[in-house]
C-alpha cells in the first residue's frame, strides 16, 4: 500500500481573491511507513489531510492509492474507496452517544455491507476495551473513547491511517499510548499512516515529521 501526492494544490476563490490552503505539494507514504505532518495553525495541515482521505478533491494534481488516480474515480467509487481502503481518526472521537461500544463498530459494517463482528470483538480486545463493550460513550474515559474511535476506524481493515490530532483531548500519557497504538497497527500490519500533530512529545513514535507552513511543505 502506498499513498502519493503528486503536485497537489487547494485554491479557495473569495471574488477576485484567491487564497492557496495548499501549495504543489508533493509526498510519498509507503507501506508500513508512518509519518508526522506538523506545522503552525492555519499552514494546510488538515487541508492536506482530507485531500490524502479523498474527502476534499484537490484544485490541481494527483492522489494515487495503490497505484489508482481518486481524481478519474466516479463520487460513488470514491466513497467506496475510502470504506474500502482509509481509515479515519479525527481530534474528538465523535462516538454516537446512544451506542455501545460493540456496536459502535458494528454500524460501520452495516454501512460498508461487510460482516466484521468477529474482528470488532478482536480490536476490542486487543486496544483494552474487552470490558467495555456494553458501556456507552458517556461511561468511557477520554483515552478510552479514542481507543474505540481508532478500533472503529480499523474494523474495515483499512490500508491507509490518517489520523488529525488525535492526542489533542489526552493527557500526555494517554496521548501516547494511543499514537504507539496507531504506530504498531501501521508497521505490524503493512499499512500507510500520516498523522497532523501539534504534539511534539510523540514525534519520536513516527518515522518521519514534514513541516508544512503556508501550505508549502518545508521538508
Amino acid at each position: 500500500m502506498t499513498l502519493v501526492m503528486e503536485n497537489v494544490s487547494k485554491v479557495y476563490k473569495d471574488g477576485p481573491k484567491e487564497f492557496k490552503a495548499v501549495d504543489h505539494v508533493s509526498l510519498k507514504v509507503k507501506q508500513g511507513e508512518f509519518i508526522a505532518i506538523i506545522g503552525p495553525s492555519g499552514s494546510g495541515k488538515s487541508t492536506m489531510l482530507s485531500i490524502a482521505g479523498a474527502l476534499l478533491s484537490p484544485t490541481n494534481g494527483k492522489i494515487l492509492l495503490d497505484g489508482e488516480n481518486i481524481e478519474e474515480l466516479s463520487p460513488k467509487k470514491v466513497t467506496k474507496r475510502r470504506l474500502e481502503k482509509i481509515g479515519f481518526v479525527f481530534q474528538a472521537a465523535n462516538l454516537i452517544p446512544y451506542l455501545k461500544v460493540k456496536d459502535q463498530l458494528n454500524v460501520i459494517n452495516v454501512i460498508a455491507k461487510n460482516k466484521g463482528q468477529a474482528r470488532g470483538k478482536d480490536l476490542l480486545r486487543h486496544f483494552g476495551l474487552a470490558h467495555r463493550t456494553n458501556n456507552y460513550p458517556s461511561e468511557l474515559s477520554g483515552g478510552e473513547r479514542q481507543r474505540v474511535a481508532i478500533s472503529r476506524a480499523l474494523i474495515n481493515d483499512p490500508k491507509l491511517i490518517l489520523a488529525d490530532e488525535p492526542t489533542a483531548s489526552l493527557d500526555s500519557k494517554r496521548g501516547r499510548e494511543v499514537v504507539e497504538m496507531l504506530a504498531a497497527e501501521i508497521k505490524n500490519r503493512g499499512k500507510a499512516g500520516i498523522m497532523v500533530t501539534h504534539d511534539e512529545r510523540v514525534l519520536d513514535v513516527c518515522d518521519r515529521v514534514v513541516e508544512i507552513r503556508d501550505g508549502r511543505l518545508e521538508n
